[in-house]
């Protein structure tokens, strides 16, 4: 093992070279002095490729060892998808929202210091053909909607079908194993017998709470992205007030004296040559290339078979499996002084709109100034490349956002978007059936990230990074 700078325990190097475009500070995430610098053309233990969730946890559970690591980030932040931004004087998620309970992302934010508040929903929402209807039941929701007699039946009696289901297979907000048979089946199936406008209503709601749709969830995580938003689960997601990204940020403040991340670090290829991993990285200009023992990819999985070469037929295939589509999202602050019920908002479907769904993380709460922050899950709209910096693409989406909440003209203090060309692993059956060879290492080349884990999203890339990091421990003979 390598030795590396003489800094404080716990503390790691951390290189940025423009500001990063969170808004927030940049240099040590922990906000501890740590010195800066890059040692990319050197032999090194571990390489991680990506400094999202994934890769962070990575390093982060190695923190003891001593090792020479070096994450590799293409971007000019840390976090990956769950990038905050600062709005009307308050951070908000732009991608991933919610720490869910019984995960790894709720042990570390507890080991972290992550301050965080519940999410405890008491509505839920519809929007189609221009009405808005948001009530505390679901027969309240559907009489409101402008949907043929026949459709409003079949919508209520489904609703009401997943809130017994979701009843019968959860148990303290967490799915039980009484889910275990509904992972091969998809939501699709359970929707063929409704009447379209019926469907459509669902439909929306699976691609506004899970990425993809109902032709590609599978029923078992249909229970977390669908069904507990509508009976108004109260004990399985945490918001974290400081944004999303300060778990990461933690994560990175703390990795280990001999770690360093490097952002705006593109690796463009990973090969095995005499034992050795050669990682070929352009990073401010220049190529670099660096050599390790261990190469881990905590990258997104449409990107592996472009950076890794020679990935055998096996792996390939299984990539095949974790689809991950893009996605765009639209964060509005408002002000609802004087308003009544709109701050009551949780979830909200929309149907027909550029977003599938409005979150409210915090329902029930109203900041004393007044402002309450509303993001647009767009997983329909895909990936929008410079959409964060286009006013007018922006300012068509808070229109369509006013016609779902037409009481919020005139009070809109701010928005911000952002877009991502690969989000989300979809919670497909055929990914779960993938999942042994998405895990696979090949000889010391791992895999971790949303893709690889079962429940997917930046909490399942943390459970990921953690089981990289056992395997490198075991690897080494080193006791966790």
């Amino acid at each position: 093992m390598s030795s590396k700078r003489n800094l404080p325990p716990n503390h790691c190097v951390i290189t940025y070279l423009f500001r990063n475009l969170s808004g927030l500070a940049v240099g040590n995430p922990s906000g501890d002095e740590s010195k800066v610098g890059t040692n990319l053309e050197a032999n090194h233990d571990v390489v991680v490729v990506g400094a999202g969730p994934a890769g962070l946890a990575t390093a982060y559970y190695l923190r003891d060892l001593g090792l020479d690591i070096q994450v590799l980030e293409a971007g000019s932040d840390i976090g990956g998808r769950t990038l905050s931004r600062d709005l009307a004087g308050a951070p908000v998620n732009t991608g991933a929202m919610f720490i869910y309970r019984g995960t790894r992302a709720e042990s570390l934010a507890a080991e972290l210091g992550i301050r965080t508040a519940p999410f405890h929903p008491g509505t839920y929402g519809v929007h189609v053909d221009g009405v808005t209807s948001v009530a505390s039941s679901t027969a309240e929701v559907v009489d409101a909607l402008p949907l043929p007699d026949e459709s409003k039946q079949a919508l209520a009696e489904f609703m009401e079908s997943v809130s017994r289901e979701y009843n019968a297979n959860t148990s303290e907000g967490a799915i039980t194993e009484n889910a275990a048979g509904l992972v091969n089946e998809t939501v699709a199936e359970r929707l063929a017998h409704l009447p379209g406008p019926a469907r459509s209503v669902i439909e929306t709601a699976v691609r506004g709470g899970a990425v993809g749709d109902a032709t590609q969830l599978s029923a078992k995580y249909a229970l977390r992205y669908l069904a507990s938003y509508i009976v108004h689960e109260q004990d399985n997601r945490l918001y974290p007030v400081d944004g999303m990204q300060s778990l990461p940020r933690a994560l990175a403040g703390r990795c280990g004296s001999t770690t360093t991340i490097t952002t705006n670090a593109r690796v463009s290829s990973v090969r095995e040559r005499d034992g050795l991993f050669e990682v070929l990285a352009d990073h401010g200009g220049e190529s670099k290339v660096l050599t390790a023992r261990h190469v881990v990819m905590a990258v997104p999985a449409p990107l592996l078979a472009g950076i890794s070469v020679g990935l055998p037929d096996w792996k390939l295939e299984a990539l095949k499996a974790a689809e991950t589509p893009g996605s765009t999202t639209l964060t509005v602050a408002a002000n609802v002084d004087g308003l009544e019920g709109i701050a009551d908002w949780s979830f909200v479907s929309t149907v027909g709109k550029k977003f599938d769904a409005i979150i409210n993380p915090l329902p029930g709460t109203v900041p004393p100034d007044g402002i309450v922050r509303f993001t647009c899950y767009g997983n329909s709209a895909g990936f929008l490349p410079g959409i964060e910096n286009d006013e007018a693409r922006i300012n068509e989406w808070v229109e369509e956002l006013l016609e779902v909440a037409p009481e919020l003209r005139g009070r809109i203090a701010g928005a911000v978007a952002a877009t991502w060309e690969h989000c989300f692993s979809v919670l497909s059956p055929k990914r779960n059936d993938a999942l042994p060879e998405l895990r696979r290492s090949i000889g010391n080349l791992h895999f971790a990230g949303d893709y690889t884990s079962e429940t997917a999203g930046s909490h399942g890339a943390y459970e990921e990074g953690h089981r990289v990091a056992q395997l490198l421990r075991a690897e080494l003979s080193v006791p966790a």
